[in-house]
Order: structure tokens, then C-alpha cells, then sequence
């Protein structure tokens, strides 16, 4: 893949595989492609973690159909080797600020959702992650709630780390671009609708009415996390990107 030709995005709008059969197994080493991915991922590259996460749900029905969007992403870094994450701390910005999204039923194969979610410290990404939520939610309301749960707990874990460096939090700010969820999460009456989940939203709701952290709207287009959750046009993915402080980098 050293001559392979570049691409702008390591994953294709909207992706959608099916699991393959014994028959179409292949024999390429894509497992070992995955497991070097993700360790990309979980350090310095947060742009590739959607295509990764998705790519290693097929690690036991593998064919040449999947091992070719794998190596697409080795397509789109060979195009990116002169970026990666820039710390560059916003003293405006607040302390510790969380976007979390979710895309409802985006497997087709199982129809379970993704959870997508950035932690931001002084501004830069200090904290992401991508995973498939365990459940089928049965809303794109429920599966912007189970988002919500899963980034919170994160925003609690992180706000302690940032006590004993010194910092003291007292609410820390939640972006959601999902109204109808954030008006679910602050009016207690609305509970009748969510009544199978009722553990996650009194989780959330709890904390939003002692003031631990507050909901604020961020349209969809100002999403973050949304480039955590599935693939984006070139355009929006990049522009994304840039937010999360995934730039070029001089070479010293």
C-alpha cells in the first residue's frame, strides 16, 4: 500500500456491509490490519475511529468486499501522514466540555445503533470513543439517550482526573444536537414515553437537575461527534476534523 493512491475519507457515506459467508471467507490479514488501526485510533488519530470501529465488526465473516473497505482507510492515511492531534489549549473555552451523537439503527444487519462521543479539555479532544450501543433502541430519541448516558459517565470520570490536577468543575456542558432528547432529560413528565429505559434517564436527569451538567443545543452541522458515529462527505468530514484539533504537524 506504499504507492497505493490517496483518498480524502477513510470511510464511505453511509456504508453499509453485510456479513459474508463461509464460503466468500478470505484469507487476508485482517485482523492484524484491524488490531494496527486501532491502536492509530486510540492515540493520535480520532478521524479514523469510526471507519475502524465499524471495519472490526467483521473480523468473523471477513471477505474481499470487507478487506477492500479496510484498506481504504489505509488509502486515506497515506493522504494524511503529515497530520495528527494538536494540543493547543483556548483559555475561553471551558475546563471540560462534552459533544456526544448517536445514528439510530445504523447496522443493518442487527439494526443497533452507534454511540458517539468527545471530551474536550481547554478546547482540545482529550477523550473520544465509538461503539455500538448493546440494545436495539427502538427511537432515534432512545439512542441519543443511551449516547448521552455513555458520555456522561465518561464527563464524570474525567471531571475527577481533572480535580486532583487541580481543577474544580461545577457543571460541566453537554452538546446535543437532538431536541426532543434534551426537552425529555429537563421535563420530568416526559418519562411515560421512556419507560423501558427509565435507569438512564433518571441517571441523566438526575445530574442535569443538580446542576453537575447542563444540556445546550448544537445543530447538526456543528455536531463533532458526529464524524464519531458513521461516514461523512469529504467536506463535512473535514471540516469536523479541523474542530477536533487533527491537523498538519511540523516536522521538527
Amino acid at each position: 500500500m506504499a504507492d497505493c493512491k490517496p483518498i480524502s475519507v477513510p470511510m464511505e457515506c453511509r456504508l453499509r456491509l453485510q456479513k459474508g459467508e463461509d464460503s466468500q471467507r478470505t484469507s487476508k490479514p485482517y485482523r492484524e490490519l484491524v488490531g494496527c488501526l486501532m491502536y492509530v485510533t486510540l492515540t493520535t488519530r480520532p478521524d479514523l475511529f469510526a471507519a475502524v470501529n465499524y471495519c472490526s465488526q467483521f473480523q468473523s465473516c471477513l471477505t474481499d468486499e470487507h478487506w477492500a473497505h479496510l484498506k481504504r482507510i489505509l488509502r486515506y492515511v497515506k493522504g494524511s501522514l503529515d497530520i495528527g492531534l494538536k494540543f493547543q489549549a483556548d483559555d475561553e473555552a471551558p475546563v471540560l466540555s462534552v459533544f456526544c451523537d448517536a445514528d439510530w439503527a445504523n447496522n443493518v444487519v442487527d439494526r443497533r445503533s452507534v454511540t458517539g462521543y468527545i471530551l474536550k479539555v481547554f478546547g482540545c479532544t482529550a477523550v473520544w470513543g465509538t461503539k455500538k450501543q448493546q440494545s436495539v433502541s427502538l427511537s432515534s430519541n432512545e439512542a441519543e439517550l443511551v449516547a448521552l448516558c455513555a458520555a456522561v459517565c465518561e464527563g464524570l470520570w474525567l471531571k475527577r482526573l481533572m480535580k486532583e490536577l487541580g481543577y474544580e468543575i461545577d457543571t460541566i456542558p453537554y452538546f446535543e444536537d437532538n431536541q426532543s432528547t434534551i426537552r425529555i432529560v429537563r421535563e420530568p413528565k416526559a418519562r411515560s414515553r421512556l419507560k423501558h429505559i427509565d435507569v438512564k434517564y433518571q441517571f441523566v436527569c438526575d445530574l442535569v437537575q443538580q446542576g453537575h451538567i447542563e444540556l445546550q443545543y448544537v445543530s447538526t452541522v456543528q455536531q463533532e461527534a458526529d464524524i464519531m458515529t458513521k461516514g461523512l462527505p469529504a467536506a463535512q468530514f473535514r471540516r469536523l476534523r479541523e474542530k477536533l484539533f487533527v491537523t498538519a504537524i511540523e516536522q521538527g
